[in-house]
């Protein structure tokens, strides 16, 4: 029989709280919710998630499935800073496309805005990636949290206590250094803010 401990209970709600907020799965959450909030009714948001789902959802799935099976990636989480570039690139030309999906079809600009948003968010830490391993978790959550603010305003700040949440869970399952977790947060906080303020959404008013 397997006798609970602190530590071992303190790994177990690090793993639950890290699985809950998988970047991949914060950022297309959010995003189909936005757009059923925003949608003028059920029909319309159906047709952008529909419109876009192959790009931000199917097509990093498949990608990082095919990779996993055939090795190229030693575990889910991606723990291997190595092992992240090649995905986030995949990530990169879909959100992309998602985008050019969006534009040409004149989806309403919190949309546009929040995906162009995720896509400089993505390049940054991307090239960072190669040099460095920073919280992936952290700053997609972070970027979320911030669109969800700004967007929703600031009755919705409360919501970045989730950030010190995750940041405990990368930090106790030793993902990352208490540094690379800040660096996520405030690589996220910045760049989320500024494409929102460049298209006249702001956090702080």
């Amino acid at each position: 029989m397997v006798k609970i401990t602190p530590a071992r209970t303190r790994h177990f709600l690090a793993e639950v709280i890290s699985w809950a907020f998988f970047p991949p799965l914060v950022g297309t959450v959010f995003f189909i919710f936005l757009i059923f909030w925003y949608s003028a009714d059920f029909g319309e948001g159906l047709k952008w998630v529909t419109l876009v789902a192959p790009f931000l959802i199917f097509l990093p799935l498949l990608f990082f499935a095919v990779t996993y099976k055939l090795g190229w990636v030693d575990d889910i989480d991606l723990t291997n800073r190595e092992d992240r570039p090649l995905y986030l690139v995949v990530f990169i030309f879909s959100l992309i496309f998602a985008l050019a999906v969006l534009f040409f079809l004149q989806a309403p600009l919190k949309f546009i805005v929040y995906v162009l948003s995720g896509l400089i968010m993505t390049l940054v830490t991307t090239i960072i990636t190669f040099f460095w391993k920073i919280s992936f978790h952290t700053a997609v959550t972070t970027s979320v949290v911030t669109a969800i603010t700004i967007l929703g305003g600031m009755r919705f700040s409360p919501l970045f206590l989730l950030i010190v949440l995750i940041g405990w869970s990368r930090l106790a399952l030793k993902k990352h250094t208490f540094y690379q977790v800040l660096g996520g947060f405030l690589v996220a906080l910045a760049i989320t803010e500024l494409i929102f303020y460049l298209f006249e959404f702001k956090l702080f008013y």
